[in-house]
C-alpha cells in the first residue's frame, strides 16, 4: 500500500477549511417576525408549517402572514433546503400544483431583505426571513432549533 506524503495530507486538510468555516457560520438566513410577536422560537417543522400554510394563526390569534423571497435568492436556496428539505425550485413546484387546483396560493414573494424588513415590521402576523447580514431594524429574530 503506497502512502501519501504528509505534505499532501496538510493541503488537502487546509483545502477543506473554507468549507467548514462556511459551514459553521450558521445557515444563512434568520427568521424574523414583528417586535410584538412573543413567539420564543420555532423548530424546523414550525417554520415548513407556517410557510406551507399549515399553522395559519399564532397562539395570540393573529393570522400567519408568510413571506418569501425570490426564488433565486440565495437566502430562499438556504432557506428552503434548511427548513422545506428541499431546493427552492421544489417548493415553487409544491405551490404551482396548489394554484392550479384552486386549493391554495403561495406566500407572498419580496424582492430583497430590507422588502421583508419592512412588511414584517408593518405587519403583526407577518414572518418573514432575510440574510445573516441585513439590517433587522423594527422586527425580531426568532432562534430556529431541528
Amino acid at each position: 500500500m503506497r502512502r501519501l506524503p504528509v505534505a499532501v495530507l496538510a493541503l488537502a486538510a487546509l483545502a477543506a477549511l473554507p468549507a467548514a468555516t462556511a459551514a459553521s457560520q450558521g445557515p444563512g438566513y434568520r427568521v424574523v417576525v414583528h417586535p410584538q410577536n412573543t413567539t420564543p422560537s420555532l423548530s424546523r417543522s414550525e417554520l415548513t408549517r407556517l410557510f406551507m400554510k399549515k399553522i395559519t394563526a399564532w397562539p395570540d390569534g393573529k393570522t400567519v402572514v408568510p413571506v418569501d423571497q425570490e426564488r433565486v435568492a440565495p437566502v430562499r436556496q438556504a432557506f428552503s433546503s434548511a427548513v422545506h428539505m428541499k431546493d427552492s425550485d421544489a417548493v415553487a413546484a409544491h405551490w404551482q400544483v396548489l394554484v392550479f387546483s384552486g386549493r391554495d396560493t403561495p406566500p407572498r414573494t419580496l424582492r430583497s431583505d430590507d422588502e421583508v424588513v419592512a412588511f414584517v415590521r408593518e405587519n403583526p402576523g407577518a414572518v418573514g426571513y432575510v440574510s445573516e447580514g441585513a439590517s433587522l431594524a423594527g422586527v425580531r429574530v426568532v432562534p430556529t432549533s431541528k
